[in-house]
């Protein structure tokens, strides 16, 4: 029967009524009506019948309460039914509970065809008709709904000559199977935030065809059973049997637990008690046997172990076609061992739903209190998501009826405390684990979180854990950890929480931990006199910039030290460092207050350095032994003056001296590191006194030199350096050109040059870099281009598809006839802020152009051409333009081809002093305009483009680019401009510097490709949807003989108001078949 409506929340509404009847009492009080009652009562169904015999025809509050209180609604549609206002009220208040309340409603229609009622036709027609009198059209209207909607219901017809009798046996039992679903439904959670989506992502992987097995898997308080009960409640009408087992792992461990487990399930599904299980196998044999044939739904909430699965689900031939088994575990791996179809980890909410969950139990409503809102933002932001955290959290605020003691108890559970229920339900996952394990985890939850998981086991074997494999499975597999973006371990604020708290607890004595992460712990220990060789870790910070307080010898007590990292110790009684000890491997110390590491520390288990802000001037005296070494960081280490002798750091990969301000000698060794990957200098202005006079990388990718003087002798590059990708020069004074070894570099895709002063040229070997795919030189002295001296190699840079001159002085722009021959791929241009007048006639030669820029070319006079591939042009900025192609007809249209728009491109041109052309059909001196499409447009389905465009006037320079365009199609927003600009300049996007003046900004855009489904929802806005266009909303109004109504909108950020006025906007529009 029907069940329209139903949903999780008529699972936790109070009832007081099983059966509400609804029916017209001159029709079927006394026989049909009467008759059904009766036989409703005798089978003990609670049922609500309105004995009045006289009503007036406003209904009473106390009936609308009863129907919605009432679990079933009976509807005994008759003849005059219709003839009642009273029975017609009743019925939009019970298809009203249907819809909002899950409410089920089993129509009779008695003696009248459900076609009468849908229509309002025949003798029930009429007497509905009669109510037009005396009652408004709106009311009318809502009955009308009402009818037509129960109509559409699975009922009972009864006719003439039906066995009334037997009819209402069958009847009631429906009934009672219906109330009988409704005590099948679990209690799902008091404030179900977030399940229903959850559920609905779940459903067609749980409803596919076959028996499946599906398995939730994520850390204690997540969700997962709240999750499997909403789960249940939604598919479990559609089963012969059903069962949830809750607390398998609870229940197991107790006597004989796994059987009486047995039991339970066979008495569910079978609903049979005389059923004996008598031991494991015989429980196996009978679920088989019995449950073979059936289509069941299982749920087995938290289960633990393999052997509880083989119990219960040992296969999917245990259970007929079409059957469900659900599983919630912490344990990801016994889903995978045991053969489950599908494995979903259940991840904590987003943040508008725990807030809207933390505001139930905080404040009893969906948000929170005004002046509650940041702190609940706080707390929100300290659970991450884990509805346990915002439940147990919320509930013990919502005592806290002061905003000063709310945040007192937040910082305590910030810095602090980690309240014992989530603990306990946390905890459950870590104390079954082994000893290594539980090792493993507190290495990782109190030190290693967000670092590369390579990086992490190379630690932990430092600091002695084994079995790092078996472990970190171990504890992927339970959820405690995850392999997040760039291959970092991540890990749930409130399980590090955890961690921290289980590693305090192991020994109240500092010099006997193993890590050391609080300030007043590290410093006893190094500041005591007791030996701490259990110390593997120190790492901890100070709440601000402090003087560290020890003596230069202060590390000799923690002579196994494996990590040191520390913060804001910005300074030291101590002004030297004389050891070290030489187990460590891993030092952190940004702001190193020492000037040089102890002389006699040779660095033979270092595997990274990381120095940057310090106030090292020498690093590293006398002999080192660097074979570990890695990565060395001295970024801003402005004492810094020499790097000495690195042949032995065979293995250094990433060296980082950017911002080293007085560095003026670099060893010659470090020109030949062959493992070296990433190289990023700076220097004095004075330049490098001792620099390697060839630099031979052969495994180099990265280099950049920042603040360096550079010329043709240095630096000098080998034909070894075949790995490098990437060289950026930036902030330096480059006398005349770079090295022409330059070209050795053929692995090269990015060169960049920016703010090199002197930089006059570039050496024609660059056309040797055959990989090169972007050029890019800034604001420098760059006023002529190399010459080709081989013009027999012809696209020498096919791959470059970027070329940015800007800002260079550039005056003759011949070197584009090589460029055209050159790079057949280009596909941007930008040459903005030069000097030139003009663009030569061999632009249009550029086939695979897409993007061309002159802005603020304040000397250009005339852009004769343009490529007909380019979409996006702009001259901002070119105040002398005097001749632009006349075609704008064509640079619109594209031929009458959206081909320039393909793959959601979009299309658009700036110019300066220029109006919207006379030609535009649609135009308007206001900021937006509306119009409606003709009759003898065609529809559609048709091809399309629009063309919005605008002029506007800047009076001063002092504006970011905000202008905004929107477009609206019967009141319906379909494109918006905001962040959909292509290759967004540093500058102002498409508008350059934007000085004062009148531009025009014009757009072309494909409705089929642009067009989308705008939403208020910031996640909805994120991916929007193509919308289809044919929908009636956009289709043709027959009685008008139009296609739509457009509204295009230019709008300005309201502070920039005084500074940009909208002179005239226009739209035009192209279709075609």
């Amino acid at each position: 029967m029907n069940q329209a409506g139903r949903s999780s929340s008529s699972s936790c509404f109070r009832w007081s009524f099983d059966v509400f009847l609804s029916f017209r009492g001159e029709d079927t009080r006394s026989n049909f009506t009467s008759h059904l009652n009766m036989t409703l009562r005798q089978r003990g169904i609670n049922v609500f019948i309105d004995k009045k015999l006289s009503r007036g025809e406003e209904i009473s509050s106390s009936l609308l309460e009863a129907i919605e209180e009432s679990k079933v609604s009976i509807i005994v549609i008759s003849e005059s039914y219709a003839s009642s206002s009273w029975c017609l009220n009743e019925l939009v208040k019970i298809i009203m509970c249907n819809k909002l309340r899950g409410q089920v409603v089993l129509p009779i229609f008695y003696k009248v065809d459900p076609s009468e009622v849908g229509n309002q036709s025949g003798r029930f027609g009429e007497e509905f008709a009669k109510l037009e009198v005396r009652f408004s059209s709106d009311k009318m209207e809502a009955w009308k709904e009402a009818l037509i909607t129960v109509s559409h219901m699975s009922g009972w017809p009864v006719l003439q000559r039906d066995d009334e009798a037997n009819l209402i046996q069958n009847i009631v039992q429906e009934v009672w199977k219906e109330l009988d679903r409704a005590t099948m439904q679990l209690d799902v959670a008091k404030y179900p935030v977030g399940i229903d989506i959850q559920v609905r992502n779940l459903l067609p992987h749980v409803m596919s065809n076959g028996t499946t097995m599906v398995g939730l898997y994520g850390i204690g308080g997540m969700g997962k059973t709240t999750l499997a009960k909403a789960l249940y409640n939604k598919i479990a009408d559609d089963f012969e049997g059903c069962c949830f087992l809750p607390n398998i792992r609870e229940a197991s461990n107790q006597y004989g637990g796994l059987v009486q487990l047995q039991r339970e399930l066979l008495r569910e599904i079978l609903v049979d008690d005389s059923i004996k299980v008598s031991n494991l196998p015989r429980g196996v044999t009978i679920i088989r046997n019995r449950l073979y044939s059936k289509k069941i739904l299982l749920i087995l909430d938290d289960v633990d172990t393999r052997e509880q699965l083989q119990a219960l689900v040992g296969g999917h031939d245990w259970f007929g076609h079409g059957s469900k088994v659900i599983a919630t575990t912490r344990n990801k791996q016994l889903l995978v061992t045991h053969g489950f179809d599908k494995m979903q980890s259940v991840v904590g909410l987003d943040y508008d739903e725990a807030l809207e969950l933390f505001s139930w139990h905080c404040f009893r409503n969906s948000h929170p209190l005004n002046d509650y809102l940041e702190l609940s933002k706080r707390a929100v932001d300290y659970c991450k998501g884990l509805p346990l955290a915002l439940e147990v959290l919320g509930s013990f605020l919502h005592s806290i009826d002061d905003p000063f003691n709310f945040k007192r108890i937040l910082d305590e559970y910030e810095k602090y405390y980690l309240d014992k229920e989530i603990q306990d339900s946390l905890r459950i996952s870590y104390d079954g684990l082994e000893d290594e394990v539980k090792e493993i985890f507190c290495y990782i939850s109190c030190c290693f979180v967000r670092e590369d998981i390579n990086k992490v086991k190379m630690m932990l074997e430092a600091c002695g854990c084994i079995c790092l494999e078996k472990g970190i499975t171990k504890l992927m597999n339970l959820s405690l950890l995850t392999i997040g973006r760039f291959n970092r371990v991540e890990m749930h604020d409130i399980i590090q929480q955890m961690g921290r708290t289980i590693h305090l607890s192991e020994t109240s004595k500092s010099h006997k931990r193993k890590r050391l992460l609080i300030k007043d712990d590290a410093m006893n220990v190094l500041k005591g006199n007791k030996e701490a060789r259990a110390v593997k870790v120190i790492k901890f910070n100070f709440p601000k910039p402090t003087e560290l307080d020890i003596d230069s010898r202060a590390f000799e007590k923690v002579k196994n030290l494996v990590v040191l990292e520390v913060g804001n110790a910005t300074s030291s009684k101590s002004t030297t460092l004389e050891y070290l000890p030489s187990s460590l491997r891993w030092m952190n110390w940004p702001q190193f207050p020492f000037s040089s590491l102890p002389p006699t520390y040779t660095m033979e288990n270092l595997v990274e350095l990381k120095l940057p802000y310090s106030s090292i001037k020498h690093f590293g005296q006398g002999y080192m032994s660097c074979e570990r070494l890695k990565e060395i960081n001295l970024t801003d280490s402005n004492f810094l003056v020499e790097i000495p002798d690195l042949s032995t750091a065979i293995n250094l990969k990433y060296l980082d001296l950017v911002g080293c301000e007085n560095l003026v000698k670099v060893h010659e060794s470090i020109g030949s590191l062959n493992k070296l990957v990433a190289l990023h200098l700076s220097s004095s202005v004075k330049g490098f006194e001792q620099f390697p006079s060839h630099l031979k990388l052969k495994s180099l990718k990265f280099l950049s030199m920042k603040n360096c003087r550079i010329d043709e002798w240095c630096p000098q590059f080998s034909e070894e350096m075949k790995s490098i990708e990437y060289l950026s020069i930036g902030y330096s004074i480059v006398t005349h050109q770079l090295s022409p070894t330059i070209g050795y570099l053929t692995s090269l895709k990015h060169l960049t040059l920016y703010y090199c002063k002197e930089l006059t040229t570039l050496p024609s070997t660059i056309y040797r870099l055959s990989n090169l795919t972007s050029l890019i030189v800034l604001d420098s002295d760059l006023s002529t281009f190399p010459s080709l001296n081989h013009p027999s190699l012809p696209s020498s840079l096919f791959y470059l598809t970027k070329l940015r001159l800007v800002g260079c002085k550039i005056t003759n722009l011949d070197f584009l006839e090589t460029i055209v021959y050159v790079a057949p791929s280009l596909k941007e241009l930008d040459l903005s802020e030069n000097n030139f007048c003009r663009l030569p006639s061999c632009i249009i030669n550029f086939k695979s152009l897409k993007y061309l820029y002159t802005m603020d070319c304040e000397l250009l006079e005339e852009i004769s051409k343009v490529p007909e591939g380019v979409i996006c042009t702009s001259a901002a900025g070119c105040k002398s333009l005097a001749r632009f192609p006349d075609n704008l007809a064509d640079f619109i249209s594209c031929g009458n081809s959206a081909e320039c728009c393909k793959g959601g491109e979009l299309k658009q041109l700036v110019l300066m002093n220029c109006d919207i052309p006379d030609w535009y059909r649609y135009k308007s001196m206001n900021d937006s305009l509306t119009f409606f499409l003709p009759a003898d447009y065609p529809s559609w389905k048709w091809k399309a483009l629009f063309a919005p465009c605008v002029k506007f006037e800047v009076t001063n320079d002092d504006w970011f680019q905000k202008l905004e365009c929107k477009v609206f199609i019967n009141d319906i927003q379909v494109w918006s401009s905001e962040e959909v600009y292509p290759n967004q300049k540093e500058r102002s996007g498409m508008f350059g510097k934007v000085s004062p003046g009148e531009y025009m900004w014009l757009i072309v855009l494909d409705p089929h490709t642009h067009f989308q489904s705008y939403s208020d929802d910031i996640m909805d806005r994120r991916s929007p949807k193509i919308i289809d266009l044919n929908q009636p909303s956009f289709g043709i109004n027959s009685s008008q003989s139009i296609l739509g109504k457009i509204t295009v909108s230019f709008q300005v950020t309201p502070w920039y108001k005084d500074v940009v006025s909208i002179k005239m906007c226009g739209v035009h529009v192209i279709m075609w078949e």
